[in-house]
């Protein structure tokens, strides 16, 4: 029996294989490929964004890749919008799509059918961005918008985060267009049937997902090395020329979609104070050290170009940065994916990439197995992961609590359960205490000095 054309989803961490295995899996099954990712959408930083090259391109064909410029809002709005047509057509020629990025909630867009816009129809715009460039908001104070917040949907205003601007502005913003709140949108979508607190029902029930996973200190020093060979590759080149191009855009603009890349912010403190004659001078220097960059520990050379510590030092802060953003996107998948018990979740397959040269029989045939056992409807020998429910499941996650001993807000019970519990709050909350008690001991004290002095 030939069972419908499953969509193909690969996540991971970056440096995890993603690139190589969809490109592998179009080649055998004859897919096309959907970058999910929020920075490769953009035009340039190729270098940076790790972007599949243009021989990799030519093996199978590549969805949003380069189709907005740095200059315009690229949203996960804009995203699904571009993307869900594609899949649509594929599957209508019964061609694989294959949905490969390590940018997991443009992912988790198509996969779920959630409230992500309020304009889903324009194509051009970002409601946020609106809101930011009003000046009305703009100049509020993020306390100020969260009190605005309370005033049209305090359920919002409860499980948000007092500080996080943007979530505010995203439940204002989701007022403003549609005259609902927030917290109505979301209930709408729950009681959809699949729906849950995440939000509405599975959109493709064929998929097959694909979690590529690493060990982590492996993957530290694959990143490591990746951000080496990217400055082989022309790295400093192509950023000096994207800086150039792009250096006079508004701050608010610098705050958001590709000015944000990892892969650039890192490096704009060497861009401002350096200038291309320099970076010849430094690429110079690389070209002669096989591409290696001094370390603090070597000892210090005459010859040194200007500018090569502080390179040095941005490079550090890619790799250190790379590598936070690797462990956030485990995170993601475990807690959006597994970690919920309620919500619809394709079978989800984990793929070990820590040692490249099994590559072959643990990664490429593993997932070559599971595809066709899918497409012919016959038991997959390779068992999908189970879920692993989070402890805080049961609790209330959409009401905040105020620590008057810390001085700090926290959203959802199971985080201010886990904080009652910490030593920072116990350390803190005994230091409270034996203030409070010095404190009435001085008072006590003054108090009987003051009768004492009336006596005489």
């Amino acid at each position: 029996m030939i069972r419908k054309v499953p969509l193909i989803v690969i996540l991971g961490s970056t440096g995890t294989g993603k690139t190589k295995l969809s490109l592998e899996l179009a080649e055998r099954f004859g897919g096309e490929i959907i970058s999910a990712d929020s920075m490769q959408v953009y035009t340039n930083l190729d270098i940076a964004t790790a972007k599949a090259t243009k021989e990799e391109q030519a093996r199978a064909r590549h969805h949003l890749l380069d189709v907005a410029t740095p200059a315009e809002p690229f949203t996960v709005t804009h995203f699904r919008n571009a993307a869900l047509p594609i899949i649509e057509r594929l599957l209508a020629k019964s061609t694989p799509p294959i949905v490969v990025g390590g940018t997991n909630y443009y992912i988790e867009s198509l996969l779920w059918d959630i409230l992500v816009s309020t304009q889903d129809g324009d194509s051009n715009k970002s409601p946020t961005a609106d809101l930011l460039a009003d000046d009305a908001m703009s100049s509020l104070t993020t306390a100020a918008l969260h009190q605005h917040l309370a005033s049209i949907d305090a359920s919002s205003a409860n499980r948000i985060h007092p500080n996080n601007r943007r979530k505010i502005l995203r439940a204002i913003e989701v007022y403003q267009g549609t005259g609902q709140t927030l917290t109505e949108k979301l209930a709408e979508q729950r009681q959809r049937p699949g729906g849950n607190r995440l939000g509405g029902p599975l959109r493709y029930p064929h998929t097959i997902l694909l979690w590529l996973r690493c060990k982590q200190d492996v993957l530290n020093e694959r990143l490591d090395g990746r951000v080496d060979g990217m400055l082989e590759q022309g790295l400093l080149r192509e950023l000096r020329r994207f800086h150039d191009t792009y250096k006079g855009v508004t701050v608010q603009a610098y705050t958001s979609g590709v000015l944000q890349t990892i892969g650039y912010k890192e490096f704009v403190p060497y861009l401002i104070k350096h200038n291309e004659q320099q970076d010849e001078k430094i690429e110079e220097y690389l070209k002669s050290h096989g591409y290696r960059l001094p370390s603090k520990e070597d000892p210090k050379e005459d010859d040194l170009p200007d500018g090569i510590d502080l390179l040095r030092t941005c490079c550090d802060e890619l790799k250190l940065v790379t590598r936070r953003y690797s462990k956030k996107q485990i995170k993601w998948i475990n807690n959006r994916f597994l970690g919920s018990k309620d919500r619809q979740v394709p079978d989800l397959y984990e793929l070990d990439t820590s040692d490249v040269s099994a590559w072959q029989e643990r990664v490429y045939q593993r997932a070559e197995s599971i595809v066709d056992s899918y497409r012919s409807d016959q038991l997959c020998e390779i068992e999908p992961m189970g879920k692993r429910v989070h402890p805080g499941a049961d609790l209330n996650e959409e009401t905040s609590n105020f620590c008057a001993t810390c001085e700090r807000h926290f959203v959802g019970e199971y985080q201010w359960g886990l904080h009652l519990k910490s030593n920072k709050h116990k350390r803190r909350r005994e230091a409270k205490r034996r203030k409070e008690k010095e404190q009435e001991q001085e008072r006590e004290r003054e108090r009987e000095q003051s009768k004492a002095d009336k006596e005489l």
